[in-house]
């Protein structure tokens, strides 16, 4: 009895110092260095200027310096129906892009689509909904 006994705990010892070779190697793919993967975010908004003229804008960020290009789309929503407005884009290189500009709008819903791609991250995009008094 003493000998099973025995012989479980010496199993039980060596099997905690080889536990660390059973784990299983990562992926080739899933290898790369942690300073390329990146964050990208998208950002938009509708700000009103005074009267019917607001500033359509767009702006994204990433968690590493590349090239991004971010653009917004602004479109007038009737029923089921969308009809573009305003568009713009912008690039730039670093961890941010901004984009905006001046559109007049009359009373109704807008939509306000804005999306961003990264040289080093992948895409990102955000909808906002606008009722105009």
């Amino acid at each position: 009895m003493k000998k099973k006994l025995l012989s479980a705990l010496v199993f039980l010892f060596c099997l905690a110092f080889t536990g660390s070779t059973f784990a299983l190697e990562p992926d080739s793919k899933d290898a790369a260095p942690s300073a390329t993967r990146s964050t990208l975010s998208v950002n938009c908004g509708l700000s009103s200027s005074g009267g019917s003229t607001y500033l359509a804008w767009a702006s994204a960020t990433s968690s590493v310096s590349e090239t991004i290009t971010v653009r917004y789309r602004l479109y007038r929503v009737v029923g089921s129906t969308l009809t573009l407005v305003s568009s713009s884009s912008s690039t730039a290189t670093g961890t941010s892009a901004y984009v905006s500009k001046p559109v007049t709008l009359s009373a109704g819903s807008y939509r306000l689509v804005a999306s961003a791609t990264g040289s080093v991250s992948s895409t990102a995009s955000r909808t906002r909904n606008y009722t105009i008094s």
